[in-house]
């Protein structure tokens, strides 16, 4: 276990090495820096290989750049077969390093209720800051919540955006002489999505990583984690990634793939907490009607989806819908879709206010699509009516049309 320790914190003996790391600085990191300002315990959550574990070494590097000694910082990756317990392993640290003042607590759902030692730890005061980090929900569920109610923030970390895929490829989206490589990344990015281990140009094929992480996903965060029947896992899985924006019912499903339609309920569940997919329900004010009607489904990842299912081929509006809503997802919004006599895909409420969008990524959007938004503004007359297009911008008839690439990046139109 000791040497095993000492390896995790190689900045102990080489802080430098931390320089050796090709990272692109994530869009979180600001926020997460500023509240170290807050003694709370830091839970950092997504997807597995969504990049929680370099946001870590970019916090460690932040610190030991700001001054803090690099033997007062300790990094312990619970996926490692060593640590299977958080007293022991952390005890045995600190006879390494008695300074240490600064944890970080890597894949921390692997250790049975972690959080009730996580507790004893903040309340004695034993740390200026803990980080953990956790590729399932369940770190913030309720049992979680209990125990660590008023102690702990949340940090969402999610597959690289689409201005963080820029900066890996080394991109100013703000100079308008880059403007053709913006709409070369873009069409790659529909494509290939933002898991980081992709984005290298070391990788030989992207596929098969992507297919692993799926797979990883999978077995090892539902079935072994939540005792799920593997053929029933993959099987609802490949449903809805093959079904992406698709309205779909848990009675419809259950029809399909032939299983009970509390099975159906239980395996969504599992399948969201561990981040591979995001539901959103048919907008209304009132909550039981939203759980009476059908839902949709989407992909925490373009390039996840693309691997392990049919693929959209040319249909290049699936994957802009399906990147909007991710986006809207980073963003933190509250997210539903609406169906009258026409659709519109996204309405995302914030308070009183309401945004419709749709989404056709062309620059001659089919009629249904700006109908669906007007049916909208004429039910709920106070809202924001966008259009989310390839490259038209301008305003008509109280519609915003935003070519995709500025929306994404969030330039001003």
């Amino acid at each position: 276990m000791k040497t095993s320790i000492i390896k995790w914190n190689f900045w102990w003996s080489n802080p430098d090495k931390l320089n050796d790391f090709e990272w692109v600085e994530r869009d979180i990191l600001k926020h997460t820096i500023s509240l170290m300002e807050s003694p709370h315990i830091k839970d950092i959550i997504g997807v597995r290989r969504s990049g929680k574990t370099f946001l870590m070494y970019q916090i460690i590097s932040h610190l030991i750049q700001a001054g803090v000694k690099p033997g007062e910082i300790l990094y312990l990756n619970f996926d490692d077969p060593e640590f299977k317990e958080i007293k022991k392993t952390i005890s045995m640290a600190l006879e390494i390093k008695p300074e240490i003042k600064y944890a970080f607590l890597d894949e921390i759902q692997n250790v049975p209720e972690w959080e009730k030692d996580i507790r004893v730890y903040y309340d004695r005061k034993e740390f200026k800051q803990i980080f953990v980090s956790g590729s399932s929900a369940s770190l913030i569920s309720r049992d979680v919540g209990k125990t660590l109610t008023g102690r702990h923030i949340t940090i969402p970390v999610a597959p690289f955006s689409f201005k963080e895929f820029l900066s890996k490829h080394n991109v100013d989206y703000g100079d308008p002489f880059q403007k053709e490589k913006v709409a070369h990344y873009l069409e790659l990015f529909l494509q290939e999505g933002g898991f980081p281990e992709t984005l290298s140009g070391k990788v030989v094929t992207k596929e098969p990583i992507l297919v692993n992480t799926y797979n990883d996903i999978l077995l090892r965060d539902v079935v072994s984690r939540f005792n799920a029947d593997s053929e029933t896992a993959k099987k609802l899985a490949h449903y809805l990634m093959t079904n992406i924006g698709n309205p779909f019912s848990e009675n419809s499903i259950a029809k399909t793939i032939n299983v009970h339609n509390e099975t159906v309920k239980k395996y969504l569940s599992m399948l969201s907490e561990v981040f591979l997919f995001y539901y959103i329900l048919q907008f209304s004010w009132k909550v039981r009607v939203q759980l009476k009607k059908d839902m949709k489904c989407y992909s925490i990842d373009n390039g996840l989806r693309n691997a392990v299912s049919f693929k959209f081929s040319t249909d290049s509006g699936k994957l802009a819908e399906n990147t909007v809503l991710a986006e809207l997802k980073r963003r933190g919004k509250e997210v539903y879709f609406w169906k009258g006599k026409k659709e519109v895909d996204f309405i995302v409420r914030e308070g009183d206010k309401l945004t419709a969008i749709n989404v056709a990524y062309t620059d001659t959007p089919h009629k249904r699509e700006t109908e669906g938004l007007m049916e909208f503004k004429e039910k709920y007359s106070n809202s924001e009516l966008n259009l989310i297009t390839k490259e038209l911008e301008q305003t008509e008839e109280g519609i915003n049309y935003i070519p995709l690439w500025k929306w994404l990046l969030d330039v001003k139109h």
